[in-house]
């Protein structure tokens, strides 16, 4: 009677690799991955941190003015919740067809042509140089120019 034998379970995850019932992480290893419709956890925090300061200011004056301290509760909640969903479709619809960090790195160049940052890339537009100048002729020798060209001959008459 054969007896079988347990497969190990890295070669089972090659199986379903194969099959195609398993896509493997690959992508996942240089690139942090998505939470929320293709945002990644670092855009959620400041998003979330910024919407959360603004509409925190924006609950308290709506408190200051009418007198209920649920417009606090209700728009330091909900319309953080809000921003977050919208920008999450927002940033995806940026991200579309484009390589990882590319609205980033676009946004940073941005920052660069404002002034408001420094440059982190080489922004170059134009030859570079040694810083020296070389002696001598890159024209063939067998290209004559017109100052190099013989004067024409008289002829007698």
């Amino acid at each position: 009677m054969a007896t079988r034998h347990a497969t190990p379970a890295h070669l089972e995850i090659d199986q379903d690799i194969r099959s195609g019932s398993v896509a493997p992480l690959t992508d996942r290893v240089n690139v942090e991955p998505p939470i929320l419709n293709g945002m990644t956890s670092t855009e959620a925090k400041y998003i979330a941190l910024v919407s959360f300061t603004v509409f925190i200011a924006l609950g308290g004056l709506l408190v200051a003015i009418t007198g209920y301290w649920q417009c606090l509760l209700i728009v330091g909640l909900f319309c953080p919740i809000a921003v977050l969903w919208w920008a999450s479709k927002y940033l995806a619809k940026i991200k579309r067809n484009r390589p990882d960090a590319y609205y980033s790195q676009a946004l940073h160049l941005w920052a660069v042509s404002k002034g408001i940052s420094k440059p982190k890339f080489i922004k170059h537009n134009g030859f570079w140089s040694l810083g020296k100048t070389l002696e001598g002729n890159f024209s063939s020798p067998f290209h004559v120019t017109e100052e190099e060209k013989p004067a024409p001959k008289k002829s007698r008459k």
